[in-house]
């Protein structure tokens, strides 16, 4: 009968446990090792953080956050818990994206986009500044994560995007309107477009005008309005200036205001200011058809004797002027003239002048001259006998002025006198 013996199998157990409490130690040593060498070799990810101002309205503002992050190493390189913050120069959070992040290999480039809708607390900030945190580290054989924490600043001025602000777009229009004894009524057109992509309120509109000279001539308030971002509105206004504008060459139309702004739920205001001249306007453009003046003619012919052989006609003739505007007219330069008529040809045989008249706003005014017209000028002197001609034509001009004016216009009154009657 044999004997077994128990103590070699133990002895092997033993020897295998040591074996494997080696190897494992000398794995730690080398996983150790590797680490510590890795470590001092390991470069830092290639981080980017861009903010972009996608859009700004009266309510919010769209800001776009992109984060690439590249790894130099050649080995992955595992991110975790990545965290941005972003403030405003207050202290104020206005927006937070948090990544998983996740492993970038050997040479790779990762890139996380969010995009935020946010508002500001009171003011606009000149500044942004964003906070990037989070782990960055490298896992060896599955056993042993090293990892490194990361902290990036990136600090966004946002004062461009206040400078960015475009000012309205002004065109204005002047316009000369009815004439009183106050003045002439002028209107205004002006055409305001927002470029910008968020309301503006125009306040405080102000115009005023003067003349080449410096001299002022009129001013006068405008109500404002609201302007939604990128369209455009038509502001009307008007009031009174002086008649001596008349007498300028050029009106200058200086118009001042201010423009608020709501960005993202803040308010902003700007002032400013365009000029822009326009021509004046001869008076008789201003009148024009509109010159509520009627005029008549009455004429009442003699025949008469002005010495034994030195016979002829007087015409007596009155102008009849009725003036229904609100101002005064001045008549001046007022000249009577007769043309004897015959076969469509009109020939001059005698004329007179008359004194200036003032005709006052609402009145009629009369104007009366007398021409004497001797027989040698108004005669048709044919082969045979002289005769009369067919008619008198009776036509008056005079120059229409305004007390105060340098500028006048002319005008003309034509009336027929029938001579078959005498023939």
């Amino acid at each position: 009968m044999g004997i077994i013996n128990s103590k070699q199998p133990r002895s092997k157990r033993k020897i295998a446990f040591s074996i494997i409490i080696a190897a494992i130690i000398i794995i730690n040593i080398i996983a150790g090792a590797l680490i510590f060498l890795d470590i001092q070799v390991i470069k830092s990810p290639e981080m980017t953080i861009e903010i972009v101002l996608v859009e700004i309205n009266s309510n919010e503002a769209i800001v776009q956050t992109t984060l690439s992050i590249t790894n130099p190493n050649q080995f992955g390189l595992i991110i975790k818990n990545l965290d941005t913050i972003t403030k405003t120069n207050n202290g104020t959070e206005i927006m937070r994206m948090t990544i998983k992040g996740g492993e970038i290999k050997s040479n790779n480039n990762k890139t996380y986009t969010s995009t935020n809708h946010i508002t500001f607390d009171g003011e606009i900030p000149e500044t942004l500044t964003t906070k990037l945190t989070g782990t960055v580290g490298l896992t060896f054989l599955g056993i042993i994560t090293k990892t490194i924490p990361i902290t990036v600043n990136l600090i966004t001025s946002f004062s461009d995007v206040i400078k960015s602000i475009a000012i309205p777009i002004v065109h204005v229009k002047g316009n000369f309107g009815e004439m009183s004894s106050e003045g002439i009524d002028f209107t205004t057109e002006i055409d305001i477009e927002n470029p910008n992509s968020f309301d503006i309120n125009i306040d405080d509109l102000s115009i005023v005008l003067e003349t080449e000279a410096g001299k002022i001539v009129g001013n006068f308030l405008l109500e404002g309005d609201s302007i939604s971002g990128e369209s455009s509105k038509k502001l009307n206004g008007g009031g009174q200036i002086l008649i001596e504008t008349l007498n300028a060459k050029t009106l200058y139309i200086n118009l001042k205001a201010s423009a608020g702004v709501l960005i993202a739920g803040i308010s902003k205001s700007t002032e400013f200011s365009i000029g822009t001249e326009i021509e004046i306007p001869h008076l008789e453009d201003i009148f024009s058809t509109d010159l509520a003046t009627e005029a008549f003619i009455y004429t009442d012919t003699k025949l008469t004797r002005k010495g034994f052989l030195k016979w002829g006609f007087t015409s007596d003739m009155t102008l009849e002027m009725r003036n229904q505007n609100k101002i005064g007219l001045i008549v001046q330069d007022i000249i009577f003239s007769v043309y004897r008529v015959e076969n469509g040809e009109e020939t001059l045989v005698g004329d007179c002048t008359a004194n200036d008249t003032v005709v006052g706003p609402g009145n009629t005014t009369y104007i009366s001259a007398q021409v004497y017209l001797p027989f040698r000028s108004i005669l048709i002197k044919p082969r045979i006998l002289p005769r009369l001609p067919e008619g008198f034509l009776i036509l008056i001009r005079a120059n229409i002025t305004i007390q105060g004016l340098d500028q006048s216009f002319l005008i003309g009154v034509s009336g027929y006198q029938d001579l078959h009657v005498f023939k």
